[in-house]
């Protein structure tokens, strides 16, 4: 029971929702949705799974917690692939005492990171780097779990395949790809629906091994979590941070595209941003990445993801995601205005559904200052911030911490550069 406790902690880790401190399927705010049709499949509370080598993955998982859950280290997440790179040019760099960005409010920015228990901070401002600064014993060649930042990867995949014609449309049932799902209730769930977290499911926490939820996040074979995905709302009526959605989604890239998600991944967007070698988390020995989280990677490469984002799917003359399709990513979707397409949208941290803390901390009354913003996030802290109207973007890699907030940093630094523009005078 020692152990399994501890696994359910973290699973707060690897598979939270990208905000500190919150349990691993936010709750809803919403009201209660309708009733399933009797169709639907019905979540059972299934027995543990035997200790065979089919499911020795998932054994190891549950019977090697880390000493502290929450913070769970690089030996924890196994098995670990590569997701191969190709090291390019990173971003230029502002010579000392010609940033853009005010000094001041960079410094500020570095102090609150570094004092909420910060291991990078990284600004950048019209395609230059204002400030990279590593904190705690951390540097530019450490790598860490991106938690659900890997999420956004996901949905940039499928931007891809779209693209390429491996997929026709967004409102394409999963179905097409997703045999498992061409039962009543699943069949019409569409590629749009699991992008914006609207695809039906909602796993309440449970501490049962053999219970979907705690598959879900250490099983040892995606393709039996998607298939016994089971249905909490009808969709497309609601929102819920469930990583049911996201599991599909690399299962749809895989056999859209006749290849391993991490192959697609690799060739058409990590290699191309000329990122680093990283690796991802498998479901077992020569399995399936388990996609909704646990990439270990380095800094400066989530910052090549923010800057193709925020210069409309281009990264230093290559388009490597269609334009459209990137704001489209970041346009609200109709079941929670504050989410898009794997990322979130504005003051999301207002919302409880994505923020556990936000009634406790007050930032449910904390307004965006830039409401065209969208972000990455992941637990303890990550965050990848990007401001169209303001060409900047900010990456702040952490633990947890009472004192990280999410508008903290957008709204500094934004402020800041609205400041320089209102001129000394109205500024004061």
């Amino acid at each position: 029971m020692k152990h399994l406790l501890a696994q359910l902690l973290m699973i707060a880790v690897m598979a939270v929702s990208p905000v500190p401190s919150r349990a691993a399927e936010p709750a809803a705010a919403s009201a209660v949705p309708a009733p399933l049709a009797s169709s639907a499949p019905v979540a059972t509370v299934l027995p543990p799974p035997p200790r065979d080598e089919a499911n020795a993955a998932f054994w190891w998982r549950m019977d090697h917690p880390a000493a502290n859950p929450l913070e769970a280290p690089y030996s924890s997440y196994w098995p670990l692939v590569p997701l191969k790179g190709e090291p390019g040019p990173f971003l230029p760099s502002a010579p000392q005492g010609h940033t853009t960005v005010p000094a001041s409010a960079l410094e500020e920015a570095s102090s609150y990171v570094e004092g909420s228990r910060g291991m990078a901070l990284i600004v950048v401002h019209r395609g230059v780097v204002q400030l990279e600064r590593y904190f705690n014993g951390f540097d530019a060649e450490q790598t860490f779990s991106a938690h659900s930042m890997a999420k956004t990867l996901g949905a940039m995949a499928i931007g891809v395949a779209l693209q390429e014609g491996r997929i026709r449309s967004l409102d394409q049932p999963a179905s097409t790809w997703l045999k498992e799902w061409r039962d009543a209730s699943r069949a019409a769930i569409t590629l749009r629906q699991l992008l914006t977290m609207s695809g039906g499911f909602r796993n309440e926490p449970n501490k049962v091994p053999g219970s979907h939820y705690i598959q879900l996040h250490y099983g040892a074979d995606v393709e039996a979590i998607v298939r016994e995905a089971p249905l909490a709302y009808p969709p497309g009526t609601d929102f819920a941070w469930d990583n049911d959605n996201s599991h599909a989604i690399s299962l749809v890239v895989e056999r859209a595209t006749g290849q391993s998600y991490l192959d697609f991944v690799s060739t058409r967007l990590w290699k191309p941003l000329g990122a680093s070698d990283a690796e991802q988390m498998l479901d077992r020995p020569g399995g399936r990445a388990m996609a909704y989280c646990c990439i270990w990677s380095r800094a400066r490469d989530w910052v090549r993801i923010g800057q193709m984002l925020l210069d409309g799917g281009r990264w230093q003359g290559k388009q490597l995601l269609d334009e459209r399709f990137v704001r489209e990513m970041r346009a609200p979707a109709p079941t929670n205005p504050a989410f898009g397409y794997q990322v979130y949208l504005g003051a999301a941290w207002k919302d409880p559904r994505l923020n556990r803390r936000a009634i406790a901390l007050g930032d449910d009354k904390v307004e965006a200052v830039a409401p065209d913003q969208f972000y990455l996030s992941g637990v303890g802290g990550l965050q990848l911030m990007i401001v169209p109207s303001e060409q900047l973007l900010v990456l702040r890699v952490g633990k947890s911490s009472p004192a990280w907030r999410e508008p903290t940093l957008s709204n500094l630094l934004v402020g800041a550069l609205r400041a320089v523009r209102a001129g000394p005078t109205e500024a004061r």
